[in-house]
């Protein structure tokens, strides 16, 4: 048996308990939308000095604010010309910015926007809260040392030899899971440009860990010992779920 961590981000709320039964794909945790912040840009869109948005407001911090509402307005002479701020959204004034002449509204959830938080393997809930859901599964796993990247799974495919370079990478990596000992750099770089599901290797720079992380790469591509390498070696052609998130390799 394997004991499987999944973490959970932030404002996750676990959908599953203590020896529940999980199949392969079945949701255990949802993360609802929080909303998002607006910025309106009140000085800009009234031609006047920051200090002085005070004086054209019409909703003070901490108000409520739905659609149609009037954020602020100013009066032109003789009454001619006056201009209007209408509130496009719902939500709640955050912060009132006399030196930017900004106003910052927190924007309401709709709560239709919710992502959810998959189980990779059939198993039994070990344990959960709504930080971390433990599977003991029967499936064999192995932890990567280092790992970036999103979860993906696809058929594993190797590479030989004890250095990958660009010229050993082929088109028949596309829409698979790469197996290699050591890649070069550019030769990561041709896997991924070729559709590459992700990459597993013994040896990789950890300055390419952070250039992949500065990037926001999605590729998931993970470090493993070299005994689990030769591990993995034994299931070149079966299907295998990454996550990075967790650093974990699934044979599936």
């Amino acid at each position: 048996m394997t004991l499987l961590p999944v973490l959970l981000p932030e404002g996750s709320t676990s959908k599953v308990s203590v020896n529940d039964k999980l199949t392969a794909g079945q949701i255990i945790a949802e993360k609802k939308d929080k909303g998002v912040e607006e910025v309106i840009h009140v000085s800009q869109l009234f031609n006047i000095s920051s200090n002085k948005i005070i004086n054209v407001l019409r909703k003070n911090l901490g108000d409520s604010v739905a659609v149609g509402d009037i954020l602020a307005i100013k009066k032109g002479k003789l009454g001619l010309g006056t201009k209007k701020i209408i509130s496009d959204f719902s939500g709640t004034i955050l912060k009132i910015d006399e030196e930017k002449g900004d106003v910052l509204i927190h924007i309401n959830s709709t709560g239709k926007n919710i992502a959810t938080i998959i189980s990779p393997v059939d198993g039994t809930v070990d344990f959960c809260n709504n930080d971390k859901i433990v599977i003991k599964t029967d499936k064999e796993a192995i932890l990567a040392k280092e790992a970036v990247g999103q979860d993906a799974s696809g058929e594993l495919i190797k590479l030989d030899g004890e250095e990958v370079d660009f010229s050993k990478v082929t088109h028949e990596v596309a829409e698979k899971i790469v197996l290699g000992k050591n890649f070069e750099k550019g030769a990561i770089a041709k896997v991924l440009a070729l559709g590459g599901l992700g990459i597993i290797s013994v040896k990789i720079e950890q300055s390419l860990f952070e250039d992949l992380r500065e990037k926001g790469s999605k590729s998931p591509v993970l470090a493993i010992e070299d005994e689990d390498f030769q591990k993995l070696g034994k299931h070149i052609g079966k299907k295998i779920y990454l996550d990075p998130k967790n650093k974990s390799i699934i044979i599936l």
